[in-house]
């Protein structure tokens, strides 16, 4: 017999059906992607969850390294998906490829010099995937608010271009403003953690019996990570992408 629990949990669904009703009631043309976008993080959840409980009796890195290695990848070809530059698919990917994973290793390999986090498979994965689904809002971001500014500055950016100035001159402006678009989400989430809501890592970290002081501790140390790897991220795609940005 299943455990109670588990009916709570499905039950939740009931959240996502009202949500479609209400959309389909109101013609508002979201039920399908709210549909298929729940049906879908159920499934890859339960899976990663399954994954991650047969990673737990595996000792050997070499698996681990092919796990963060699939999850840069899909990481990479989604944020590429969201790059509207005026350039070729293989391009996209790599801006997108480079700026997420350099970004995320470098602060990993801080973090893990410093002792920070434990080298250990399941910390590793569960915090990779959390940093790499957090950066794909910032590549989007930045290049979407650069795309804008530039289009705004145009002529003034086109003037020095004229003029003779590098084109990463022209643009310092645009592309310091895109990257404060890019971090607003992120600084506003460390504004009201703690104030207006709990972050999720310490809320599981309660919920699975850990004392609050040490949970919202490693959440701090999550939203260090989150910060610096979004800022990084951001500075990088904004670096990689203002060539191919179309006045």
């Amino acid at each position: 017999m299943a455990d109670p629990v588990d009916y709570k949990l499905l039950l939740s669904y009931l959240l996502v059906l009202f949500v479609v009703l209400l959309s389909y009631k109101e013609k508002l043309g979201a039920e399908w992607h709210t549909l298929e976008s729940s049906i879908r993080t159920t499934v890859q959840l339960l899976l990663i969850g399954h994954f991650l409980n047969f990673l737990l009796h595996i000792k050997g890195g070499f698996t681990t390294w092919m796990v963060l290695a699939s999850m840069s990848v899909f990481g990479s070809f989604i944020a590429s998906e969201r790059l509207g530059l005026n350039v070729g698919f293989l391009r996209k990917f790599l801006i997108a490829s480079v700026a997420l994973n350099v970004s995320a290793g470098f602060v990993f390999l801080v973090v893990y010099l410093l002792g920070v986090v434990k080298h250990e498979s399941i910390q590793t994965i569960s915090l990779w995937g959390l940093v790499l689904g957090n950066s794909l809002s910032n590549v989007a971001l930045a290049v979407e608010r650069l795309k804008a500014e530039t289009q705004l500055r145009r002529w003034e950016i086109e003037a020095m271009v004229a003029l003779g100035a590098p084109l990463k001159l022209a643009l310092k402006e645009s592309m310091k403003k895109a990257l404060h678009a890019a971090m607003l989400p992120k600084y506003n989430m460390l504004k009201s953690a703690g104030v207006v809501h709990i972050p999720g890592v310490g809320v599981g970290m309660i919920l699975a019996g850990a004392d609050p002081v040490s949970a919202m501790l490693y959440q701090v140390v999550v939203m260090y990570i989150l910060l610096s790897v979004g800022f990084l991220t951001s500075f990088l795609v904004l670096n990689l992408s203002y060539r191919y940005v179309t006045l």
